[in-house]
């Protein structure tokens, strides 16, 4: 299944550019993959954020904040890969 993409022009700056091609020639990648997976990045790394940002608001107000669910799950997924 095809995902639907959109056109996007990119200027970068001469030095940008040319270290960017070097990255892509050296990962075996085109500059679209190369910036695709760059943005890829950084927005894992925003989700990641909001993650810690939201998990660090419950530990603010210990009366509210119930988070044995979670340890229980948290369990879990880490004594999978220990098998």
């Amino acid at each position: 299944m095809a995902v639907a993409t959109k056109p996007l022009t990119v200027r970068l700056p001469a030095d940008l550019y040319d270290r960017s091609t070097e990255v892509a020639k050296r990962r075996r990648l085109s500059m679209n993959a190369l910036i695709q997976e760059g943005l890829a990045a950084i927005m894992r790394e925003e989700e990641y954020q909001r993650l810690y940002d939201a998990f660090g608001e419950l530990g603010e107000d210990l009366e509210e904040a119930d988070v044995a669910f979670a340890a229980h799950a948290q369990w879990e997924v880490v004594s999978r890969g220990e098998s």
